[in-house]
């Protein structure tokens, strides 16, 4: 099949989620003569029909809305998200994803943390992982201005951090959940704050205010939530970015060690060549390694150090009847008391402690065992409007072993399968355990007369990190601190794959700041 040469630009960047909008608004501001395009292999969201304006949005979170693609795939109905298969079979945590323009912020939570100071220097610390090429001050400007263009709603003065740039809109109101939590965590004398949020708690940016309608990850009715194809991605367009949908990126052709553009197909198969200057790889640290290799970049560490963020949670039951599913899921307090290191509990780093709500009423039952009969019915009666989860996240550590490789089966989109391996280190787990046995300490405080470990929690795998990631030397770095490929220098990568290590809080915050970090240097470069 011949491919179609189109008329070359300056950059073209590949995947319009949180690291590729937030690129491509940076560079085009800063350097407005260039010409910048992205592809992006799904299409618009349509927030108009997502499941959660309907009446089988519970279904949906199971089915064709699952957070997984396998899932979606196998429901066979949904065609919002551009899924391809995933071998997930030796991975402990299932990959969750969602490919289209604004990408899995279309279908996150909105949990909306910075990294510590500390997580940017854990080799020199700690003695453990990888300290980054850039440290958490360097990046402070660029977390205030991503915080600026996704808006936050949260609480000045945690302690937890350095003080950070005034917060847009005030916290999420907290409901009986989180205010009966807030107690416990002050009884016991352990820190907690308000999440920093990325959902409007007052009308925002032209978009209107959180209803606490709960069900987040199936579309946000009032568009409260920022997603990127809210916030960012118009932005981008005005100032002249364009974004092309639909366009699967196959093959980056590299000629004598310079990228010279990106082969891709339209809907309907067929294919072209986009010559590009520099070349922005930010599809998660999945579809950045499955390009990259797809591509034949040379790289040791291409693909390894696969990063997820260990989790695992601990549900609370009480006799008092509580307002659990009402409110963003992930958007209520969280507690960093246990988050530096402290070696007297026989590991390095620490552990995030998280707030959630309720799963939906059919999520909830989905998971009895019978599923039909007196005794599940009881159980669902004794649990739904009587529980308080709290998740635990645990710092992940680079372990080469861990990792994105590619198969020999080739995929419908025109690319090789992807495999993921991936095992839990022994150090993980005892961090599980330490903030699973300190969970449950806060809801014993909270009055809880029983509670339910899940660990691990499979359907977890939000956080798609390290396969790509920056350093000094290339036989153990993919990219320098400028997000250049060593082997290939105009190929960047803008997104999670980068992170050397990743600390024990969701990753979006810093994925965005880090593309705008990169893309302002980049903008001078091109200068």
């Amino acid at each position: 099949m011949t491919k179609k040469r189109l008329d070359p630009v300056d950059v073209v960047i590949i995947g319009a989620g949180c690291g590729g909008a937030a690129f491509a608004w940076q560079i085009k501001r800063d350097a407005r003569h260039l010409k910048v395009l992205c592809l992006e292999r799904g299409g618009w969201p349509d927030h108009e029909h997502m499941p959660a304006n309907g009446m089988r949005w519970q279904r949906a979170i199971l089915e064709d809305w699952a957070s997984n693609p396998n899932l979606r795939l196998k429901a066979g109905q949904y065609h919002g998200s551009h899924d391809h298969p995933i071998d997930e079979d030796n991975s402990v945590f299932k990959p969750l994803m969602w490919s289209g323009v604004g990408g899995s912020t279309v279908a996150w939570a909105a949990h909306f943390p910075r990294l510590h100071p500390s997580d940017f220097r854990t080799r020199t610390l700690d003695g453990v992982g990888d300290d980054w090429p850039f440290g958490y001050f360097d990046l402070e400007p660029w977390y205030d201005l991503n915080d600026e263009i996704m808006g936050v709603a949260g609480l000045n003065g945690d302690p937890a951090y350095p003080p950070k740039s005034k917060r847009a809109m005030p916290p999420l109101p907290f409901g009986a959940v989180a205010n009966r939590a807030a107690r416990a965590f002050s009884d016991l004398g352990w820190h907690w704050w308000p999440v920093d949020a990325a959902i409007n708690s007052t009308a925002h940016d032209g978009r209107a205010a959180c209803n606490h309608c709960g069900p987040c990850l199936i579309g946000c009715i009032p568009k409260a939530k920022a997603s990127v194809d809210l916030t960012y991605w118009p932005k981008a367009t005005a100032l002249g970015v364009e974004l092309r949908t639909s366009a699967i990126a196959r093959n980056i052709e590299i000629e004598a060690g310079r990228a010279t553009g990106v082969t891709y197909a339209d809907e309907h198969g067929k294919e072209y060549f986009q010559p590009a200057q520099a070349v922005i790889v930010a599809g998660n640290g999945i579809g950045t390694a499955r390009l990259l290799l797809a591509s034949g970049v040379e790289s040791p560490a291409l693909g390894r150090n696969l990063m997820f963020h260990p989790a695992a949670y601990v549900r609370g039951l009480f006799k008092e009847p509580l307002d659990g599913p009402v409110g963003p899921v992930g958007c209520s307090i969280y507690s960093h008391e246990f988050y530096e290191t402290d070696l007297s509990r026989g590991f390095e780093r620490g552990v995030h402690l998280q707030l959630s709500r309720e799963n939906a009423l059919l999520v909830q039952a989905s998971r009895l065992s019978p599923l039909w009969g007196y005794q599940p019915q009881a159980q669902l009666r004794e649990e739904f409007l009587h529980t308080m989860p709290i998740l635990v996240l645990a710092e992940d550590l680079p372990e080469a072993h861990n990792r994105v490789s590619l198969t020999r089966e080739a995929q419908r989109d025109g690319l090789p399968g992807v495999k993921l391996d991936y095992t839990m280190s022994e150090r993980a787990r005892k961090s599980l355990d330490f903030g699973l046995a300190r969970a449950e300490e806060v809801l014993r405080a909270a009055g809880a007369y029983r509670t339910i470990r899940v660990s691990p929690a499979p359907l977890t795998g939000w956080h798609l990190l390290g396969t790509a990631r920056m350093g000094t030397d290339p036989e153990t770095s993919v990219t320098d601190a400028r997000g250049r490929c060593h082997k290939v220098p105009n190929i960047l990568v803008a997104d999670g794959s980068l992170f050397p290590t990743v600390g024990a809080a969701n990753p979006a915050s810093t994925i965005g700041a880090v593309a705008l970090k990169l893309a302002a240097r980049l903008a001078e470069d091109m200068t």
